[in-house]
């Protein structure tokens, strides 16, 4: 389901939007994440009888063959006893602290497209025309306000707590290279399978009187919406990722010295989605790479000559690691160094933001 499409469509033809109940809960299952996901099915299953549970052995067998699994591939199942709440999780929860109730929605969208720096990733005007598409009369102005109030958390803290907890984070998807090539699987384990149940779809087209047949009918359709919802949800997340590999090609390849800017306007305008689709697509998901696990979110970064700050700092670590440990390196020397190596123009003081930042001290606390 292209959502995006969705949206465009019901617009021009009635001029205004109206969201039906269907499209509404397209949108939510889209920016769920994992556990949601989980929560919501789960919540399904116990007020329709027509869904089933995909048998378990069916569902193992299936994750063998789409993951091919070695030895070399099992997880670290001790990675995931722990538990912290991740970026957007954390500031979610203390939204109440500086928002009216009726700027909550509008402030879980601004979260949602802060990227693990904490900086917007996309423009207010763009955000206000999205809730003006739903119905909403929406400024970039009021936009701005609520974001104003939503720096006044502690983003800082977000982040530390993402970058702590990355290794207790369950992936959705993994992404391995096969046959040279990188392929996407879904992580099974943790989206359970769905299907109709046999009996009751039985019952219900010899159903002889009305109001059994009815009932069963909309429950029916209602699961076959879900099922189809569930796996657009997973395409739609396959899309983005597959143009964020084609884009960041060299990160995978190399790791994080090679992880280039963009934003959620380049992935949108090639998938043809909307930004706001990409950025709730986007919203606490998570993959596995050959480098890591990262939320979707750490993929649009700002940057210098288009390495990203991710990169940049990537690169600072790595000198400060090399050099002599009697004589430590400067900030200038080290935008000196970068320049030589990197062909990289960074000012001493932007390396100097950088390295704090990454909690390293100056060259005189780095003196052995």
């Amino acid at each position: 389901m292209d959502f995006n499409y969705n949206l465009n469509l019901e617009q021009k033809q009635q001029q205004k939007l109206i969201m039906t109940q269907d499209l509404q809960m397209a949108i939510k299952i889209l920016q769920f994440n994992s556990l949601e996901l989980k929560e919501f099915i789960e919540d399904e299953m116990n007020k329709n009888p027509l869904l089933e549970l995909i048998e378990e052995k069916s569902r193992v067998e299936s994750q063998n063959r789409s993951f091919n699994s070695t030895s070399s591939d099992r997880f670290e199942y001790e990675k995931f006893i722990a538990y912290e709440p991740h970026f957007y999780e954390y500031l979610e929860n203390q939204l109440f602290e500086v928002l009216e109730d009726s700027e909550y929605q509008i402030g879980k969208f601004i979260i949602g497209s802060l990227n693990e720096l904490g900086e917007l990733t996309l423009d207010y005007q763009k955000i206000a025309e999205y809730f003006t598409e739903l119905g909403e009369e929406i400024t970039a102005d009021t936009i701005r306000k609520i974001h104003k109030k939503i720096k006044k958390l502690d983003i800082n803290h977000a982040i530390d707590l993402e970058t702590r907890s990355s290794g207790y984070i369950n992936p959705d998807f993994i992404v391995k290279k096969q046959d040279g090539n990188y392929e996407i699987f879904s992580n099974q384990e943790y989206y359970p399978g769905l299907k109709i149940n046999s009996y009751y779809h039985n019952l219900m087209k010899k159903a002889d009187d009305a109001e059994t047949y009815e009932y069963l009918k909309e429950k029916y359709q209602s699961a076959l919406w879900l099922i189809k919802s569930i796996e657009q949800r997973k395409e739609t997340i396959k899309k983005i990722i597959r143009a964020i590999i084609k884009k960041q090609s060299d990160f995978f390849e190399k790791g994080l010295k090679y992880l280039y800017t963009m934003t959620m306007a380049e992935i949108a305008k090639e998938i043809e989605m909307h930004e706001s689709t990409v950025s709730r697509a986007t919203t606490g998901k998570f993959i596995q790479t050959p480098h890591g696990v990262f939320n979707l979110k750490f993929f649009f970064n700002s940057g210098i000559d288009k390495l990203s700050s991710v990169s940049i700092k990537a690169i600072i670590c790595e000198e400060i690691e090399k050099e002599d440990k009697s004589s430590p390196l400067s900030d200038s020397s080290m935008a000196l160094r970068i320049k030589e190596n990197y062909q990289l123009d960074i000012s001493r003081r932007t390396i100097a933001k950088y390295r704090k930042s990454l909690g390293i001290g100056g060259s005189r606390k780095r003196k052995a």
